[in-house]
């Protein structure tokens, strides 16, 4: 599927529904110009185009719970020479059995549970998510092992027209993260408070002149708001009073009180970002306080993974003087990248 959606690709043949927008819409469509895995794979196991027509293929879960569900084959309704058919039984069936292969093959490539860093892993360069496979591996003496990689998959999906592979075998990713969480564990059982204050000092020193800016404008806001009270008190004393009209009270009040509001919500927002910043330095604690639990770590677990780290950045593999080098981020829960 995905050799035929880099060709696709590399010929610039528009997929399903950017063709139709082309050609049938108003030119413009929020999905990919590009092929990928999947929509190959769907139309070559669609059999409208060799004649049939199957029905009954979704439905809702009860005559009391409406939500679609799409149902088991066994369920389905076909009916075969329903249209003309645009592929010929003998060049169906071939293709049938290519798909039941690549089904098989798909099979065995899939871990046998959920991996251990699934949903951690991003490409450092597109974004996109890392995906696992299982591997073999066989040797001369008749072994063979089985282990478990992991590969963008926007290189994948789309046929490798974008990105590359960015792969990382799972037992090398381990023993990386496993050293680099005992070294954070050793270091603040060590010197904790040297520690925290290195943290403290990367989260100030970025943002110390935002920090001081945000602090002198909420003063300013305070003193502005506190004015347009006194203000509003004034003009209802001099409507009161009859000093001002009332036409001329109404347009008064009305900018003085757009003037509150849009001060007012600029002063949330500051706050808001004043008390980020106080979060910030006690999650540093709070991430020193976990950390230092697995200064000993021998194995590492799903568990430990969700508690400790919040994404992993993952670069491609190069070669320099002939060696391998791949660059590899850990961004933590609470601090990000230490």
């Amino acid at each position: 599927y995905g050799k035929i959606a880099a060709a696709l690709n590399e010929k610039g043949i528009l997929p399903p529904r950017w063709y139709w927008a082309v050609h049938y819409g108003n030119g413009s469509c929020k999905y990919s110009r590009l092929w990928a895995y999947a929509t190959v794979r769907s139309l070559l196991n669609d059999d409208v185009y060799a004649g049939t027509l199957t029905q009954n293929c979704t439905g809702s879960r009860s005559y009391k719970d409406k939500t679609m569900i799409r149902k088991p084959e066994s369920e389905w309704i076909s009916h075969e020479g329903a249209h003309e058919a645009i592929i010929g039984p003998e060049l169906w069936e071939a293709v049938q059995k290519i798909n039941q292969a690549a089904k098989q093959i798909s099979a065995n490539n899939t871990p046998p549970q959920a991996s251990l860093f699934t949903g951690k892993l991003v490409c450092a360069d597109c974004g996109h998510p890392l995906v696992a496979a299982r591997e073999t591996q066989r040797r001369k003496n008749g072994t063979v092992k089985h282990y478990t990689s992991y590969f963008c998959s926007r290189f994948a999906t789309t046929g490798h027209s974008i990105c590359s592979w960015h792969r990382i075998f799972e037992i090398s990713l381990k023993n990386l993260v496993l050293s680099e969480i005992r070294a954070h564990g050793k270091a603040v059982a060590a010197d904790e408070a040297a520690v925290l204050d290195k943290l403290k000092q990367h989260i100030q020193s970025a943002s110390a002149t935002q920090q001081e800016d945000c602090r002198q404008e909420i003063s300013r806001l305070r003193r502005r708001l506190e004015e347009l009270e006194q203000i509003t008190a004034k003009l209802y004393e001099d409507k009161v009073s009859e000093a001002i009209s009332g036409d001329s009270f109404s347009v008064l009040i009305q900018k003085n009180e757009q003037e509150r509001i849009q001060k007012s919500e600029r002063l949330d927002s500051l706050l808001a970002e004043e008390r980020k910043a106080q979060q910030d330095i006690a999650n540093i604690h709070q991430w020193a306080g976990t950390i230092r639990q697995y200064l000993d770590l021998q194995e590492l677990n799903r568990e430990i993974i969700e508690e400790l780290i919040d994404r992993i950045e993952v670069g491609e593999r190069t070669v320099i003087d002939g060696q391998r080098h791949q660059d590899i981020k850990i961004y933590y829960r609470f601090v990000g990248l230490v």
